[in-house]
């Protein structure tokens, strides 16, 4: 038995967007937060706001303030006192850790996302390179003089190929390797 290699056939576009949606909105949160904090206490670094920084403000607010302040005033009025909205704070950091994407201290992704869609089995790499073959020869029938409408056969394989008109060319449709696709 050969050993299995998975073969990228397409992009998952979606998921990429929504990657790149996710990461900038935690760097956009992140320099908000850090511009924001800087005002009342010292960030030196990105990488003090990602974990527990709720906590983390309020520790290093208080060690800042302790001696602007009698011991009878609360926290809470310290901070009313001072003009930080420590709502602002938290409900950037809460949005800063629940965005699960792993950025280093200067706000580069730690690892590499893989967004290429594979086959997952043998039978599946046959389906791809067959379907490659055939959009292939169609591309040299087509140069060839040979005037064959691609919808031909689009339907010909029951939709296994489709027409990419940004490409003018059959490309195989990546639909079919996915478990939703149903066969007519």
């Amino acid at each position: 038995m050969k050993n299995f290699k998975p073969i990228a056939i397409g992009v998952n576009e979606g998921a990429e967007r929504e990657y790149e949606r996710l990461l900038s909105a935690k760097r956009s949160d992140l320099r908000e937060l850090s511009d924001y904090a800087s005002r009342f206490i010292e960030v030196d670094d990105y990488s003090v706001l990602f974990a527990d920084f709720k906590n983390t403000f309020r520790k290093l607010f208080s060690e800042k303030f302790a001696s602007q302040f009698p011991n009878l005033v609360s926290q809470q009025k310290q901070l009313e006192l001072v003009d930080c909205d420590i709502t602002k704070i938290d409900a950037l950091s809460d949005r800063i850790e629940s965005n699960t994407i792993a950025l280093d201290e200067n706000l580069k992704p730690t690892e590499k996302t893989d967004f290429n869609i594979y086959t997952k089995d043998e039978n599946q790499n046959k389906l791809y390179k067959t379907l490659c073959r055939i959009a292939d020869d169609y591309k040299e029938l087509k140069d060839g003089g040979l005037s064959i409408f691609p919808m031909a056969i689009v339907n010909g394989t029951a939709q296994a190929l489709r027409y990419d008109f940004q490409k003018a060319r059959l490309i195989p449709n990546i639909a079919i390797f996915t478990s939703t696709w149903l066969r007519r």
